[in-house]
């Protein structure tokens, strides 16, 4: 999620950079949730879903979150984030995403990272949860779409 198009190039590079190459991205979209960022960020927002070329351990996830926490600081200006990084994994079976705020449905998983299910498959689509942000809720033929494109690498 980012407020400016300029400050985002150089945070795309240096995610590529750090992990993979970008392999699918979802289109861009104003985030559908309550003004929680708008302090932080200011507004208008913008939001996309990314995936990337490498397939990881999903132990990996907590490790990956501490390094886009890193990302988010090297380039935030004035104290504030100028992007929000939340590295998720996707499988044949579910989507995770991993954060760095509690929540009583988030699993701990180490080193001050936690992990949401967000969407599940189940009768040929993801599905949501109570708790599923929208925008993921709202992005699922994206999901399913990157299911389709890597369900042979699960088999």
């Amino acid at each position: 999620m980012w407020k400016d198009r300029e400050r985002l190039i150089p945070v795309e590079r240096a995610v590529q950079e750090a992990f993979y190459p970008f392999s699918f991205q979802s289109g861009e979209f104003t985030p559908p949730f309550s003004s929680y960022y708008h302090r932080e960020f200011g507004k208008p927002l913008l939001k996309k879903f990314v995936i990337t070329q490498g397939l990881i351990e999903k132990t990996e996830i907590v490790s990956i979150k501490k390094k886009t926490v890193q990302l988010e600081g090297t380039f935030a200006e004035g104290g504030n984030r100028t992007v929000n990084i939340d590295p998720f994994y996707i499988d044949i079976d579910q989507l995770v995403v991993s954060t760095a705020k509690f929540r009583g449905n988030r699993i701990y998983a180490g080193e001050g990272v936690y992990l949401e299910l967000e969407l599940f498959y189940h009768h040929r689509s993801f599905r949501p949860f109570v708790w599923t942000y929208r925008d993921y809720e709202e992005n699922i033929p994206f999901f399913n779409l990157v299911r389709d494109r890597i369900k042979g690498f699960f088999v």
